[in-house]
């Protein structure tokens, strides 16, 4: 049986905010925690640090450095780099630095590694927004709490946006996220909904502070706590005292369960989208504590009744992705624009080799949206069909990709890979889209610094 890991966090731990939300002022208390942050790069060039380039051309890629470069606005920068790189030779050399592993590694402490992957970006062809992942740690070790976080920077005035300040504001994002979690203390880290509200607060105040007429800024975030020592972690969210601290509503019940299963009926994959959403919410408006109860079990897979395969299933996906659409409908009417489309998204487990230390790895978190051309005749049949087949067949292309493999593989062909397999699963009424913003695709291989 499918897990649909998705809803914990889409759900639960992460939050999105946009530019223009509303921030608060916060007066930090003394910290009892000691943050391990993400490096910040100086923008000074060194020696390169991937010995496969030759001196010259290194020379060629030091010369993107322009002089007074952080003082062009981003167009002219652009304009710049394009005259520059406008030759086959320099469109390789470019095409080899992109799959270097070892500057990759060390593009968050090498200044000229840093310019490479972090501005050079902006003269490229999908320069408008850019995409970054961070995390934070409150300790160096595997039972800290953890802040993982990605956001995107998009130019909206590039005739204007300096290269400095928008590095800057970078710069500030990350400094602004990893001092999140320094004022709190092991006890507050440890209480998962009041850390979700401070870091909530935190994140919207930052992106108040930090917002331009140039240049838009979104964050998003899971959070993860520390393990309650004494506990043990594969029983941690089962049952016990401890799970009523991270729980907000109790376990559904027998009663409970039957009345949504009543929406089961013999022939509901034959109903409409449009019917059986209309069904779901009308049960939900009806049955608010009840919704409230399974919808906190399916958050955290966690059952005290017993379901059979077909009735997981129909919790896990059918009333998710109804659920899903109801919500954007919802919101359209308050909004008055239309609904946005429903989405999935999930993170698969981390690939690494085997090794005591010097290990490579890296991990994939992927989103999805699709559209329904016409709700009022596309059934949930058909819907569900498509949606979960295109979830397990990226299961299957994870699997089936070795780490040696994986580690080969950009961003980029990442998402070429799942737009195969969204375009295999859209039908003339299900169009499934990989949202490229929220692919998330990191790898370290630390076995380069051994070399």
């Amino acid at each position: 049986m499918k897990k649909y890991l998705t809803i914990i966090l889409a759900t639960l731990f992460t939050m999105s905010v946009f530019t223009g939300c509303a921030g608060r002022n916060s007066s930090p208390e003394q910290s009892n925690v000691s943050i391990t942050n993400s490096p910040i790069a100086a923008s000074e060039p060194g020696e390169m640090p991937d010995n496969s380039f030759s001196k010259e051309e290194y020379q060629k890629l030091l010369a993107l450095q322009l002089d007074g470069y952080e003082d062009m606005t981003v167009s002219d920068y652009r304009n710049h780099i394009a005259k520059l790189t406008d030759t086959a030779e320099y469109r390789d050399l470019l095409e080899r630095f992109w799959k270097s592993q070892i500057l990759y590694g060390v593009k968050d402490t090498d200044g000229t590694a840093s310019f490479l992957f972090y501005v050079l970006p902006l003269a490229g062809d999908e320069w408008e927004t850019q995409n970054f992942s961070e995390e934070v740690r409150t300790s160096n070790s595997a039972d800290s709490a953890r802040l993982e976080y990605s956001f995107s920077l998009t130019i909206l005035d590039a005739d204007t946006l300096t290269i400095r300040e928008y590095n800057a504001a970078r710069l500030n994002v990350i400094k602004g996220m990893q001092d999140i979690l320094g004022d709190k203390t092991v006890e507050e880290l440890q209480n998962t909904n009041s850390i979700l509200a401070d870091i909530q607060s935190d994140t919207d105040n930052l992106i108040k502070q930090l917002k331009t007429e140039k240049m838009e800024i979104s964050i998003e975030y899971a959070y993860f706590p520390a393990p309650i020592q004494g506990i043990d972690k594969e029983n941690e969210q089962t049952q016990g005292n401890d799970e009523q601290e991270t729980r907000q509503y109790p376990n559904g019940t027998e009663e409970d369960y039957q009345s949504l299963l009543v929406l089961k009926s013999p022939n509901y994959q034959d109903m409409s989208i449009a019917d059986f959403n209309n069904a779901l919410l009308t049960w939900v408006n009806e049955n608010r504590e009840r919704a409230e109860r399974i919808d906190e079990d399916t958050k955290w897979n966690d059952f005290s009744v017993t379901l059979t395969e077909e009735e997981l299933s129909f919790i896990k996906l059918t009333v998710l992705l109804s659920g899903m659409e109801n919500g954007k409908t919802i919101q359209s009417i308050y909004t008055g624009t239309e609904p946005d489309n429903p989405y999935y998204g999930e993170y698969l487990s981390e690939k690494f080799t085997n090794g005591s230390s010097n290990v490579a790895r890296c991990s994939l978190y992927y989103q999805f949206s699709y559209n329904i051309s016409e709700a009022e005749t596309v059934t949930i049949g058909e819907r569900d069909c498509q949606i979960e087949g295109m979830i397990n067949a990226v299961q299957a292309f994870w699997n089936s990709t070795d780490v040696e493999s994986a580690l080969r593989m950009s961003e980029n062909d990442i998402v070429k890979e799942l737009e195969k397999i969204a375009a295999a699963y859209s039908t003339e009424h299900i169009t499934i889209i990989i949202n490229k913003e929220k692919v998330h695709w990191e790898r370290m291989d630390e076995r380069a610094y051994t070399n």
